[in-house]
């Protein structure tokens, strides 16, 4: 991977950006056995190119790896490194703390990011960490995310009942079945076996959420204004609820292009992706 000063950012976070000391180890981390296929494999096999400035959030996320090492709990474990053997593949994980049957991951997130509860995609990562201390002999009976809220403000707590009461966050995660788990992680595994076989042009493209597809919607408005009086799913729906709801003032329907969200904006990958040219960038 290059990573590139676009931005013109000052040497010093450069060089932190640059110097990540994480090495892969094993066949497939947790991380990456949850990541597509299609961004594995494209990010092994082509050169990308990131700006540092894209990684500044992630520079900060890892500086609080380091603060967890402070705790003075000397049963508690820190960035323990586990791994199974799972099809023939070796997946390896690191959880940021053990203690005491209770897997813990700080996320240095945005107040956004929780207002709706835990991202599947954080409930997928805990149990699986959960499957590797139990496969390393260990109990698990708790998951659970420390959410740290990097731009919560104190102001907004009184102006909205739902907004974060502190910039702390301890959120709960399901522990999912034994059973169910090991049954997501030898799927997964060959799923990513097959995909390294495959040429770039056929590799599995990723699904709506992985792509954090925006749906396109229609929107119902008085001509001139900007906010909408109802927002539906289909144009047909838009036109049903335009003709039953016309009053005095002319209405129309405005139609709210979808996006792939990840594919436009934050796939390092996109250069390297025939689904990305095709559909996203060619407009297809």
């Amino acid at each position: 991977m290059q990573i590139t000063n676009n931005a013109g950012l000052p040497q010093a976070l450069v060089d932190a950006v640059t110097n990540d000391p994480y090495q892969q180890s094993g066949h497939i981390s947790v991380t990456g056995l949850i990541q597509p296929p299609r961004i594995r494999q494209l990010t092994m096999r082509h050169d990308i190119t990131v700006d540092a400035s894209d990684r500044i959030w992630m520079l900060l996320g890892s500086n609080v790896h380091e603060i967890i090492e402070r705790t003075n709990n000397k049963d508690a474990l820190q960035e323990e490194r586990l791994s199974m053997v799972v099809e023939g593949w070796r997946l390896t994980g690191a959880t940021d703390l053990y203690d005491n049957g209770i897997i813990t991951d700080f996320k240095t997130t945005s107040v956004w990011s929780v207002l709706h509860g835990v991202k599947p995609e954080w409930v997928t990562q805990l149990n699986l960490y959960g499957a590797l201390w139990q496969a390393n002999g260990w109990p698990v009976d708790r998951l659970q995310i420390i959410a740290i809220l990097r731009d919560w403000s104190k102001h907004q707590v009184s102006r909205s009942k739902d907004y974060p009461k502190t910039q702390v966050v301890v959120m709960p995660v399901d522990l999912w079945p034994r059973d169910i788990i090991m049954s997501y992680i030898e799927e997964r595994v060959r799923f990513h076996q097959r995909s390294e076989r495959l040429p770039d042009e056929d590799l599995p493209i990723c699904t709506p959420e992985e792509r954090w597809e925006k749906p396109t919607t229609y929107a119902v408005k008085v001509k001139g204004q900007k906010r909408a009086k109802r927002v539906l799913e289909s144009i047909t729906e838009a036109e049903l609820w335009l003709k039953n709801n016309q009053k005095d003032k002319p209405m129309e329907i405005e139609t709210r292009q979808g996006e792939s969200v990840r594919c436009a904006s934050y796939c390092d990958c996109a250069p390297y992706c025939d689904y990305y040219k095709k559909i996203i960038k060619g407009g297809e």
